[in-house]
């Protein structure tokens, strides 16, 4: 039987993947808000324009406001009638069009937070259909994962049935707390709905300028603080994948007869004391209640659960102080965790931990930064960069919708899922140092994963040996990446050659085993 060790690892392994594809859903929905509140600022400036330059002053124009919708407004609505496909927006829009005396009838105050409403309701609806996916995905993942990994720890064949599309879309209809996920995001949307609305409506009758109006609402969408649109989103679709995800494990553990599981709270800054005291704790599967001794304990909760009937070894920890991950005995639960830090480790564990309630910073991956000591770029990459890395990367024949981009993971490829994780340090320093790795080029970076680690990954050709398999992949990169210069070859073949080195072994001694056509 493996070690409690791995089945943590393995478990953590799932719940950093599925995270991973959250942060993508998370950021289309954040940026389908934005687009939304720049129509709407659009929608704004336009009705002050058209009056402000025809040399009326602001005040008269803010009274203006009251008048009916232009004729353009009007065509405007029709254009979007056409476009969406949502039947509440549609009937909303005709509503508007075939109102009797339609332009005066509806302020432009009004009309404006009838805009609103229409864009914010379709950001919703494609919002709810993008999360379905990834929750279907997080039920199956981590249900079918578990079996897996229970079948290969205790070395033996377990027999299991496809889980039934009917019993995945059971537990997506099915509430906690309170309600399913497709409610939540119609209530966390109506809630947008009012907050922008109020904001103009405040804005217009404040007397406030239309910069100041828009730059309120471009903050709204952006604001890290809690009740804005990117906490709200993030909170929403971090939590709800965990509790799929954790659905799909329960489903496991009933499924291969897991009588109990081992509650297993993450050590670091984050774990808050309600979870604390719960790691470690053995509880009847039968008996799961979500919330109370089965995660998700709370929002953004990132804690997992283990098979019960196995003993650890070690378990990884993170320094509050420095960010860096460590092993500690695998008995120790959170508390002793706790004690056992220094007094520096314990004032940034609370500062950190005050912090982040008082909304001042956000300790996840907006402060979590890939730490390569200058080896390599830690500098957050830009949308063009990340979509030229992307670009690459499917050109060596990596599947666009399993690429994603992180700031506070390096660069790597998951064989578990089939997936690119980018890291800020897929690219090399600005500065040239002796180690070849540092020098690695953008494009050697993800030719090691994909043309290295993922090829031979597909072929059955991946080492046992952690430094053999870098070594292969470095050199399979060097010698069959199309398109890459002969510098860009050299450096990742040194990059192999030296990592080999390093074990005091020459390439002679292992030519035979490597995985290079």
């Amino acid at each position: 039987m493996k070690s409690k060790a791995y089945w943590v690892k393995r478990a953590v392994e799932v719940e950093t993947y599925l995270q991973s594809q959250a942060d993508s859903v998370k950021d289309g929905v954040i940026k389908a808000y934005e687009r939304a509140i720049k129509n709407v600022n659009n929608d704004i400036d336009k009705t002050f324009k058209a009056y402000i330059s025809t040399d009326i002053p602001e005040k008269e124009a803010r009274r203006l406001m009251s008048i009916a919708d232009s004729d353009k407004q009007y065509e405007e609505l029709l254009e979007l009638y056409d476009e969406t496909d949502d039947k509440t927006v549609k009937k909303e829009i005709l509503n508007r069009i075939n109102a009797q005396a339609y332009g005066a009838r509806i302020s432009r105050l009004e009309g404006l937070k009838r805009n609103v409403y229409i864009y914010f309701r379709h950001v919703a609806n494609e919002a709810i259909k993008e999360q379905k996916k990834l929750y279907d995905s997080a039920v199956k993942t981590a249900y079918y994962t578990n079996i897996f990994d229970t079948a290969q720890g205790l070395n033996c064949g377990i027999d299991f049935p496809l889980v039934p599309q009917k019993a995945v879309n059971k537990v997506l209809s099915e509430p906690w707390h309170g309600h399913n996920y497709s409610e939540r995001v119609w209530i966390h949307n109506d809630r947008f709905i009012q907050a922008v609305g109020q904001t103009i409506e405040d804005g217009i009758i404040s007397g406030h300028s239309v910069s100041r109006m828009t730059d309120k609402l471009i903050d709204y969408v952006k604001d890290t603080a809690p009740g804005g649109i990117r906490t709200s989103a993030e909170t929403l679709v971090r939590s709800e994948t965990a509790h799929f995800m954790n659905q799909g494990q329960k489903m496991a553990y009933e499924e291969i007869g897991i009588k109990q599981y081992r509650f297993v709270a993450a050590l670091s800054e984050l774990t808050c004391d309600r979870c604390g005291s719960l790691d470690g704790s053995v509880f009847d599967t039968d008996k799961a209640v979500e919330g109370e001794n089965f995660p998700p304990i709370h929002p953004r909760c990132r804690c997992v659960t283990i098979m019960a009937d196995v003993n650890l070894t070690s378990r990884i920890a993170r320094d509050p102080l420095t960010g860096e991950n460590y092993k500690v005995d695998g008995s120790m639960t959170f508390d002793e965790w706790k004690n056992s830090l220094s007094d520096e480790q314990k004032n940034a564990l609370k500062y950190v931990a005050n912090s982040e309630k008082r909304g001042i910073i956000k300790v996840d991956k907006d402060t979590l930064k890939v730490s390569t000591g200058g080896r390599r770029n830690e500098k957050n990459l830009s949308q063009e960069q990340i979509d030229s890395i992307k670009d690459y990367a499917v050109s060596l024949g990596m599947p666009r919708e399993r690429i994603y981009y992180v700031d506070y993971d390096c660069t790597a490829y998951g064989s578990l899922a089939d997936v690119l994780r980018i890291g800020t340090d897929v690219y090399p320093s600005e500065k040239k140092q002796s180690n070849p790795n540092s020098n690695v080029s953008m494009k050697g970076a993800i030719a090691h994963e994909i043309i290295g680690h993922r090829a031979a990954f597909l072929n059955g050709k991946t080492q046992s040996d952690d430094i053999l398999e870098e070594v292969q992949a470095s050199l399979r990169a060097a010698i069959l990446t199309p398109n890459l210069s002969n510098s860009e070859r050299m450096v990742l073949a040194r990059d192999g050659v030296y990592r080999l080195h390093k074990t005091g072994k020459k390439l002679k001694d292992v030519r035979n085993l490597l995985y290079l056509e």
